[in-house]
């Protein structure tokens, strides 16, 4: 069919132009969605993962990463997106207020990675550790349930416990949890559910900005940091009591719980409490790595 000259026009792309510049900064923007979990999360469950898994091969340390990221990332990307006004507050460099991606394109990236991240539980038979996250994540972000103080540590513990669940199994190369790695995964569960609240510390602005309520809101100041350093000093003892490490590792692990509790406790400013949370997760780590002195144990007997 012939046009009158000039007239014929090719018709308007429904497409928006590739942006390139969007596309070279997409690993950095993924980055920055799981930054500020680098320590608090990814570094306890891998140290918990490796002690109860033993010795592992690279590929399957690989795999396991790879899985502990596609969740914690399907995670974080939920949470950035219903909670802009609190990052606008105290975390502005997070990507969605950051402008580096819109809340709409965030929506469609969560979809996709929770998909890529069950399917891939599914390859690596981790299923029914995959499907209690999901429905965790789901509760928390979804139906509002980290507003409530209890249920935001119990969640948030849950959370904890699929991660050194499902990363311990893939670094076994598929075995069931073994009756020393239960133990250490369920305790795992039990300090973040009465611990977890030293972060809030340091996000208590933000938190009051979206109405959340947390226990550093719920009770008076000294109350709630004396109550902190009092929770982490009992673990302290329980988790040496348990897992009978050298003595010099015992030391170690104390000075640590020294060092977050009274820094809570003599400094109540934000930019303190961020260092405190800091050697908090120091803690957090060093007693995740306490069960290879009972693996040490048993493989001596």
């Amino acid at each position: 069919m012939s046009c009158p000259d000039g007239l014929c026009k090719s018709p308007p792309s429904t497409f928006p132009p590739l942006n390139l510049h969007m596309l070279w900064g997409f690993p950095k923007t993924i980055l920055l969605f799981s930054h500020s979990d680098i320590v608090p999360i990814l570094g306890p469950s891998l140290a918990v993962s490796l002690v109860l898994a033993g010795p592992t091969d690279m590929t399957a340390f690989i795999c396991g990463f790879i899985w502990l990221e596609l969740h914690l990332l399907t995670f974080e990307i939920k949470n950035q997106s219903i909670g802009v006004e609190e990052d606008r507050l105290s975390k502005p460099n997070r990507p969605i207020v950051s402008g580096r991606i819109s809340l709409e394109t965030a929506q469609t990236l969560y979809l996709c990675v929770g998909m890529i991240s069950v399917l891939y539980s599914v390859y690596q038979r981790v299923l029914l550790c995959s499907t209690v996250y999901m429905v965790a994540i789901y509760c928390y972000n979804e139906m509002s349930m980290s507003r409530n103080w209890f249920l935001k540590s119990f969640l948030g513990a849950l959370g904890y416990v699929c991660y050194c669940w499902g990363t311990t199994i893939i670094f076994d190369h598929g075995k069931p949890l073994s009756r020393t790695s239960i133990i250490a995964v369920a305790i795992s569960g039990l300090v973040h559910t009465t611990t977890g609240h030293a972060q809030d510390f340091r996000d208590r602005f933000g938190d009051a900005a979206i109405g959340r309520k947390t226990l550093v809101h719920i009770l008076p100041a000294r109350i709630a940091r004396w109550s902190l350093m009092a929770l982490v000093a009992a673990w302290t003892v329980g988790l040496v009591y348990l897992w009978s490490p050298p003595a010099l590792v015992t030391i170690f692990f104390s000075v640590l719980c020294c060092i977050a509790t009274v820094s809570y406790v003599l400094d109540h400013s934000v930019e303190a409490d961020r260092n405190s949370y800091w050697w908090y997760n120091m803690w957090l780590i060093t007693a995740h790595l306490l069960p290879i002195f009972k693996r040490l144990e048993d493989a001596a007997l």
